[in-house]
């Protein structure tokens, strides 16, 4: 737990007047840079589920949005969505990559035609993995909205 106490950093709190969406998407911004800016980062964080640094994010985000009108009970599930989305975004970028010998990719085209074409739709010259995972996080926050709102 000592390693992930060090790789998470102390919350930044929510200005008097930030709309809670926004700073939200910070928070996530900040965990994946903080997971991404170490060497398996995210697997280190993600066991040690009980260290002190990861309850301060989550104490700060959950009375956050509970200070903001958000019924405690949907502050939670937001912000264990937010939280587990961030780290398992992050578990995946830092994962191995399979062994270019390993991988056809014709036969990967052929099987998965709508996904192949997807991905290079997506991927236009310009974007990169930190735009998908910040389209991403817009979707699991707009999503949120929809719960605060219950």
């Amino acid at each position: 737990m000592a390693i992930a106490e060090a790789i998470v950093p102390d919350p930044t709190p929510a200005a008097p007047d930030q709309p809670w969406q926004e700073w939200l998407t910070d928070f996530a911004l900040q965990l994946r840079g903080a997971l991404l800016a170490h060497p398996d980062g995210a697997r280190v964080v993600s066991m040690a589920q009980l260290s002190r640094q990861t309850a301060a994010w989550s104490e700060l985000a959950m009375s956050t949005l509970a200070d903001r009108g958000i019924p405690l009970h949907n502050a939670r599930i937001i912000v264990l969505t937010v939280e587990r989305f961030t780290v398992g975004h992050a578990l995946e970028e830092q994962s191995p990559r399979p062994d270019a010998a390993d991988f056809d990719l014709e036969h990967y085209r052929a099987a998965y035609p709508v996904s192949m074409r997807a991905i290079a739709e997506y991927f236009t010259p310009g974007r990169d993995v930190d735009d998908l995972f910040r389209d991403c996080l817009e979707v699991v926050v707009e999503g949120a909205s929809v719960i605060a709102r219950q």
